[in-house]
């Protein structure tokens, strides 16, 4: 169940928690490494020293004389959040697709809020009870949320579109917006579960999947779509598609 839910073995993950505390206390404080070592339960120097290098690609010793271990390596206590990512989007790899440009028509928001406690139910039923007024909808009809920033750093928040799949643009109604998402490489994620719990499906594919993976971001944007395999916000089988447009920086490199 352990393996199920988190992903890796009781034993990989106290090895790797007992290695990432270590690194706060080779940084903080003036003990011995192998004062250190015996601490969080390795034998001997040795062992320490070689199982830290492993994980983290560098010394002990070169930590303690300043060097940075990479973020993305350390291994972060089960929390909530952590247990509550979609487990399709974990234990099911994400599939590469080539996507051609889409017509949207919706309408959008900026949210300087607390992202955390971000909840568009509102935002959502008002849009869902204003859909007649657009014609020219794809059949079947199929629904997208995005999430787009500014790499203007003064601007704290995001913006943020929902909207439904179009055709074409005749007869659009003034009241809506128009967006199109651009032709382009994406990764896609499957997330399974209430629609309130995608943000940790985020969390997983931006700190967890992306850091580890041979992809970069190529666009300031992400998209959730909405089709028929959506049940509802609060059906626990419900399942949604995350989109995240990518490079491959192995390509970039060649």
């Amino acid at each position: 169940m352990f393996q199920s839910t988190i992903g890796i073995s009781p034993k990989k993950y106290l090895l790797q928690r007992r290695l990432t505390e270590s690194v706060t206390e080779i940084q903080n404080s003036g003990k011995k490494i192998i004062t250190i070592a015996f601490d969080f339960q390795f034998g001997s120097h040795e062992v320490y020293t070689r199982s830290f290098q492993k994980r983290f690609g560098i010394t002990p010793y070169k930590v303690r004389k300043g060097a940075i271990v990479p973020v993305h390596l350390l291994t972060k206590p089960i929390t909530a959040d952590f247990i509550f990512q979609s487990k399709k989007a974990r234990n099911q790899p994400p599939e590469l697709v080539e996507r051609e440009a889409q017509m949207l028509v919706g309408v959008s928001y900026f949210i300087n809020s607390n992202l955390k406690k971000l909840d568009l139910t509102k935002e959502w039923n008002a849009f869902m009870r204003k859909t007649k007024l657009i014609g020219n909808k794809t059949i079947p009809e199929n629904y997208v949320q995005i999430q787009y920033w500014s790499e203007d750093q003064d601007i704290e928040g995001m913006f943020l579109f929902i909207g439904t799949t179009v055709q074409n643009l005749k007869g659009i109604h003034p009241r809506f917006v128009v967006k199109i998402i651009p032709k382009g490489t994406y990764l896609k994620f499957v997330h399974q579960g209430l629609s309130r719990n995608v943000r940790y499906t985020y969390r997983y594919i931006y700190q967890e999947f992306l850091p580890n993976s041979a992809y970069s971001l190529s666009l300031p944007f992400n998209f959730e779509c909405y089709g028929k395999d959506y049940l509802s916000p609060c059906n626990e089988q419900s399942e949604s598609s995350v989109f995240i447009p990518v490079a491959d920086i192995r390509t970039k490199i060649g």
